[in-house]
């Protein structure tokens, strides 16, 4: 996955200035965009098993750039300490879309990358947003980049909470998560981070 990483970003100048964009915005969002990146392509790459179907370069760029429309939220809603209002959550929500609008102006990045970016907060079971999509209406590729997120998000260091270990990460997503991932997608999952190397 760190050949990918170091190709996109030499072959692909949109992808690198989003991605700087993010690193003077906001350090957490470009280092869990980062995190991302690496554990979305490394799942995708054990899934299709390196199948000429999938883009990895195009799946490579969602994955880093989902967050891209972070850079739109105001940082003291994404640094906050406690709990967001339901005024700020509204706000912080809209995120994924901003997203979309983002790289929508961008010259190289296609439309399904696009979608990534716009349907990572969807869940399987349909509660997630902006457009409360369910199952197999949200992309596969945005099912993976969910999963690395969540999973990211976890085990990282927030101003509101301490991180979880990854297996008590991975404990809490199938114990309370499990309807908002794909099962196969999430057994993978496990079997990926469990694998030693």
């Amino acid at each position: 996955a760190i050949h990918e990483l170091v190709n996109l970003i030499l072959t692909d100048d949109d992808v690198t200035d989003q991605l700087l964009k993010i690193t003077s915005y906001d350090h957490y969002t470009y280092t869990h965009s980062v995190s991302v990146g690496f554990l979305g392509i490394a799942l995708a790459k054990v899934l299709f098993k390196g199948s000429m179907a999938h883009n990895m370069h195009e799946l490579g760029a969602a994955f880093f750039l989902h967050d891209i429309g972070k850079v739109r939220i105001p940082t003291d809603i994404l640094n906050k300490p406690v709990r967001l209002t339901e005024e700020e959550l509204k706000i912080m929500k809209q995120h994924p879309r901003l997203g979309f609008i983002v790289l929508s102006e961008t010259k190289h990045l296609t439309l399904e990358c696009r979608y990534i970016v716009l349907q990572h907060h969807e869940r399987y079971d349909g509660t997630g947003y902006p457009k409360g999509l369910k199952g197999e209406d949200i992309h596969l590729y945005a099912r993976i980049c969910s999963m690395a997120d969540v999973y990211d998000a976890l085990t990282s260091v927030r101003p509101y909470r301490n991180p979880l270990t990854p297996f008590a990460a991975l404990e809490l997503m199938k114990k309370e998560m499990l309807h908002h991932f794909q099962r196969e997608l999430f057994e993978q999952f496990v079997l990926l981070l469990g694998t030693p190397r």
